[in-house]
């Protein structure tokens, strides 16, 4: 649309205004239930408070389709809303198209991954919960803008852009990719996204080890003085606890031995995990009659090993911070823990996903028996 067409519009009257006020009012109120039932902390599920969808279609499509309308209409609401004089019927028109087929049809395809978990499974699931969840946010910043706007353009105000804008069509974006990725991209990004943060705790650790002692740096120097109360014993514990932040003691060869056991398991696990990522999580096709029959779908087994894989980071930053304490058996116990991790992500993946044994069954035997 452009400026001189919008122009050629009547002026806003104050019903139009007030129209235009009552729709945003009901649509921000109906986006915030949204938000709220698509929040990780809910109990309540869109399955709970909607009937089940006959032959439903490929959710990722539907909400593909509806971002797309999206952008479309956020884009006519935004040049509508700048564009003088402002029109308050033209954008109450659009937004009334919005409002009964874009948000309606996300919801929809949300209800769709949970009611046909079997075939998509928990892990896409939950990032769709997650991707409409954040185009719902979007929407009640741009809304609120308009808002402001149309109260402005009754005082004679106006603006020269939306700010929202722009983060509507990433968050709209983001759901398009999500449907070209599909679960396999998804799950690998994931994948990749969890063994990254192995590796830069690994690099972490070599610098740790490798650090030079803040005492030489002169920054433990004050904190407690000759004439202070505190004991030599508690100025050397103090310094003790400075130095660990930026670097390992010099002192004590044991916990050098130790990081340097961690960061070899460490790498293993990430050459595990990159196996698995190529010979399993690649490799995984949506079987349409695994929610037919009596076998546990294929998908779950995808999840369950995501949900391993998601732990791990999140073991490694404990197994970190033992080491920065100078706690030699919490560090001992973090390293068991994230290898039990690993070996229970993996035995779930040893047959492919037919069954049988390959490449992958071997090596992660082999793998298992000299990682302990």
């Amino acid at each position: 649309m452009n400026i001189s067409t919008t122009a050629r519009m009547p002026p806003t009257n104050a019903t139009d205004t007030r129209t235009l006020n009552d729709l945003i009012t009901s649509t921000l109120a109906l986006l915030n239930q949204f938000v709220t039932s698509l929040t990780p902390s809910t109990n309540t599920s869109t399955s709970d408070i909607a009937k089940p969808i006959d032959n439903p279609p490929n959710p990722l499509l539907v909400l593909s389709d509806a971002a797309k309308l999206v952008k479309a209409h956020t884009t006519k609401l935004s040049l509508l809303a700048i564009n003088k004089p402002f029109t308050a019927s033209a954008i109450t028109k659009v937004l009334k198209e919005l409002t009964a087929t874009c948000l309606p049809a996300m919801m929809s395809a949300v209800q769709i991954c949970e009611q046909e978990r079997a075939m998509w499974g928990s892990t896409m699931g939950k990032e769709v919960k997650a991707r409409v969840r954040r185009v719902f946010k979007e929407m009640e910043m741009l809304l609120s803008e308009v808002q402001s706007i149309a109260a402005g353009a009754q005082r004679g105000a106006g603006r020269d852009s939306l700010s929202s804008t722009g983060v509507v069509w990433e968050s709209c974006d983001a759901l398009v990719e999500l449907e070209q990725d599909g679960i396999v991209g998804l799950a690998l990004q994931k994948a990749e996204q969890y063994r990254e943060t192995i590796k830069d705790a690994i690099q972490e650790l070599q610098e740790w080890k490798e650090g030079e002692d803040l005492d030489s740096e002169g920054f433990g120097d004050g904190l407690a003085d000759s004439d202070d109360e505190a004991v030599d014993g508690d100025k050397d514990s103090i310094e003790d606890l400075f130095n660990a932040a930026n670097s390992m003691p010099k002192d004590r060869p044991e916990l050098k031995e130790l990081v340097e056991q961690a960061q070899v398991k460490l790498r293993s696990i990430v050459n595990i995990n990159k196996a698995v990522a190529k010979r399993r999580i690649l490799t995984f096709k949506i079987d349409t009659n695994d929610a037919d029959t009596e076998q546990e779908p294929a998908v779950y087994r995808l999840d369950d090993l995501m949900q391993h894989l998601k732990r791990m980071p999140h073991q490694v930053d404990e197994l970190a911070s033992n080491f920065y304490d100078l706690y030699e058996k919490g560090a001992r116990e973090a390293i068991a823990k994230i290898v039990a991790e690993a070996r229970a992500a993996c035995e779930g993946m040893q047959l492919d996903w037919n069954g049988g044994e390959d490449e992958f069954t071997v090596w992660f035997r082999k793998w298992s028996s000299a990682i302990n």
